[in-house]
């Protein structure tokens, strides 16, 4: 007696095997509804208010973006303290703060520290290359009237507001804005 038959699947999609998805959608009735009780529609107006609200939303979103409606803008304040700084990977994992105006060295951070500081450069710097611009523009280091201190990119115009993580991240930014004691001129 030969073996019988394996059945394999059939690996053909739903549409090769003839399962269109065509023609009205058939709802069932709910157990217990009247069996003459007219199929569910849903009124014309009804559809046009909900398609004209729609739209509606979607005007006014593309109006606030255009127009800047309900944007978020800082105040403008009173500039106390700024530092012009380039930041460069050292071969140990650290980093070199430059001060860009006198080329005096601001800063060397060891490998392994100031996390929030290399978090927010490499978001900054994630703004530069994805707009394919290179490191050569210092950032600037800002302390206003107001208290606040920002981290600012001039060539993407975006900002950290370090006074908005903490007294922690404070004086480690405030740290940058200070010239350090015996600071030369960096070497490459």
């Amino acid at each position: 007696m030969p073996p019988p038959k394996q059945s394999r699947p059939d690996n053909r999609s739903w549409y090769e095997r003839g399962l269109r998805m065509t023609g009205p959608v058939h709802f069932e009735a709910e157990p217990g509804a009247r069996p003459d009780a007219r199929p569910l529609e849903v009124p014309k107006p009804a559809l046009v208010m909900a398609a004209a609200l729609i739209v509606v939303v979607f005007l006014l979103c593309i109006s606030a973006r255009i127009f800047g409606f309900g944007a978020f803008a800082e105040r403008q304040s009173v500039v106390l303290a700024e530092r012009q700084l380039t930041f460069a990977d050292e071969s140990n994992g650290g980093i070199r703060v430059v001060d860009a105006t006198t080329q005096a060295l601001a800063a060397s951070l060891p490998p392994g520290t100031n996390g929030f500081l290399r978090g927010a450069l490499r978001a900054l710097t994630r703004g530069r290359s994805s707009a394919g611009i290179g490191q050569t523009v210092p950032f600037r280091l800002v302390r206003y009237a107001d208290g606040r201190l920002v981290l600012i990119d001039p060539t993407t115009k975006r900002s950290v507001t370090i006074t908005s993580f903490g007294s922690t991240q404070i004086e480690a930014f405030d740290r940058l804005l200070r010239p350090m004691a015996n600071s030369t001129a960096a070497t490459p």
